[in-house]
């Protein structure tokens, strides 16, 4: 599978006062899978929500793929964006539109999941892959109960 990414950031809604911090791509350690928690959505949606809703400087996440399999690129890997209380300032966010407390991941979605976490992981070797609910003190089932390790697996 040859892997196409759609650089979205430009056209993504963001906050004109505040600005994410930036780090070496050295600091990255992991690679964090999320999902929307929603049936639906877009990149642009998200980053609505997250900018003028909750009050962030943009999209907490760097790569988000729709149902279809589509990768959107969302911020570059050097933000510190905020995804994952704990992992933001060594982690890659990447969010799966869907609900998978309620339903499972798309079959396109997770192909190209894996694909973007193994051309990731060559650019950023030794990165480690953690689900959210993984990393320490989250208080959440992200990415939902259906989403399973296994699934990274194929």
């Amino acid at each position: 599978m040859s892997l196409r990414i759609i650089d979205v950031r430009a056209r993504l809604p963001a906050s004109r006062h505040r600005k994410y911090s930036s780090r070496r791509l050295a600091a990255i350690s992991r690679l964090v899978v999320h999902h929307s928690g929603t049936d639906g959505g877009t990149p642009e949606s998200f980053a609505a929500y997250h900018t003028y809703t909750l009050g962030w400087p943009g999209i907490g996440y760097h790569y988000v793929i729709a149902r279809d399999g589509t990768v959107y690129k969302t911020n570059a890997l050097s933000a510190v964006s905020y995804h994952a209380r704990g992992a933001n300032l060594n982690g890659v966010g990447v969010c799966l539109v869907g609900d998978f407390n309620r339903g499972r991941p798309a079959e396109a979605q997770l192909q190209s999941l894996r694909e973007l976490l193994r051309v990731l992981g060559l650019h950023l070797p030794g990165a480690q892959v953690t689900l959210h609910r993984e990393v320490p003190g989250s208080r959440t089932s992200c990415p939902g109960r259906n989403f399973t390790r296994e699934l990274l697996l194929g």
